[in-house]
């Protein structure tokens, strides 16, 4: 989890604080509530990630929509997650020596915005259609792949550890 994997270093940074919040929540403020552990985790997530996005609401969101099915639903712990956002990041940015401003600055020298050509619009419409492609056609194989777990009947909990044989099987053949 340290080494990130193909998750990028953003998501073992979300586990860890997360785990640390959850951990603090149980051990040292000896809270037995699950919704109460669940806050102070999600606050873990918001402030993990609003330190490395450097933007407090964009984390916060992001961490709350992580642990989510059907959009936000822990929506009860939203204004806590934004307000720990807010203060990591003001931390953070206060220990590292950085400013509190974004991370890109798409300004010319003299403070103007940058002009982008027309043609630029397009491309990134055309990039846009080939990522919802590339989106469609993994959906699909996705869809295909459960299709063929529900034939052999390894969708059940109890065949999970055939599950794993077979995508490390296919792991190794790619």
């Amino acid at each position: 989890i340290l080494a990130g994997g193909s998750l990028g270093p953003e998501a073992p940074l979300v586990a860890i604080c997360g785990a640390i919040g959850g951990f603090i929540s149980r051990r040292i403020f000896r809270q037995k509530y699950v919704n109460v552990v669940r806050k102070h985790t999600l606050m873990g997530m918001a402030g993990a990630l609003a330190a490395f996005f450097g933007v407090p609401l964009g984390g916060s969101l992001f961490a709350l929509e992580v642990c989510s099915r059907f959009g936000v639903e822990y929506f009860e712990h939203l204004v806590e997650s934004i307000f720990c956002g807010e203060i990591c990041l003001v931390v953070f940015r206060s220990l590292s020596g950085l400013n509190i401003a974004p991370i890109w600055d798409m300004s010319a020298e003299d403070g103007r915005l940058l002009e982008i050509e027309p043609w630029l619009v397009f491309a990134g419409g055309f990039i846009g259609l080939v990522g919802a492609f590339m989106a469609y056609i993994f959906a699909t194989f996705h869809a295909w792949n459960m299709a063929m777990f529900a034939k052999f009947n390894l969708l059940d909990n109890s065949r999970a550890v055939y599950r794993a044989w077979l995508g490390g099987f296919f792991i190794i053949l790619l």
